[in-house]
């Protein structure tokens, strides 16, 4: 007969740990793709109440439009860049909320023009400067940009990029918007 297989007191950690590492990688994998599918104006625009914003965003600079555009994911401006794990909570986070409210609000009460005007609150400081990475030295060089952010990088303000800037993103949003809340809309520039 051929030789007997003799079992180590070894060999079953060794499988346990084996298997935990290739359900992890795998699971890993499945969460890495699924942030990035859930990502994107092809996601959140499937919803209709968002194709206003859609439809706006790819008129703007950040939606790809003119010379200099750029398109950039809806995640890069409404979520958090200051952790992994804060972009993480936050997404989760939102996305339930938003298909709680998809599913359970009157979609046709929702005063979009109300909502911009807490913009501070879904459009994050972390999430512009993790693209804008140059701005603070570039305020430093140009007189014209210095004066806007002096106040701002220095921490005597509390206002947020958003402050300022109301409509990047989202290029005359107001125009997008359902004409039942146009008498209270920001104004476009």
């Amino acid at each position: 007969m051929g030789k007997e297989y003799k079992k180590t007191e070894f060999e079953f950690p060794i499988v346990i740990v084996t298997v935990g590492i290739v359900i992890g990688l795998l699971l890993a994998f499945i969460s890495s793709v699924a942030v990035h599918e859930t990502s994107d104006k092809n996601f959140c625009g499937m919803c209709h109440t968002m194709k206003p914003m859609v439809d706006a965003y790819k008129m703007d600079v950040h939606g790809g439009a003119g010379k200099h555009g750029m398109e950039v994911k809806c995640v890069d401006c409404h979520l958090p860049h200051d952790s992994v794990a804060s972009y993480l909570v936050t997404k989760i986070q939102t996305g339930f909320h938003d298909i709680y409210a998809q599913n359970f609000y009157d979609l046709d009460k929702i005063d979009w023009e109300e909502k911009r005007k807490h913009r501070e609150h879904f459009v994050y400081d972390s999430a512009c400067l993790a693209c804008h990475t140059n701005l603070k030295e570039a305020t430093m060089s140009n007189l014209k940009s210095f004066k806007g952010h002096r106040a701002y990088f220095a921490g005597k303000t509390d206002k947020k990029c958003v402050s300022c800037h109301e409509n990047v993103g989202h290029k005359n949003l107001g125009r997008y918007l359902p004409e039942q809340h146009m008498s209270n809309s920001i104004k476009e520039k």
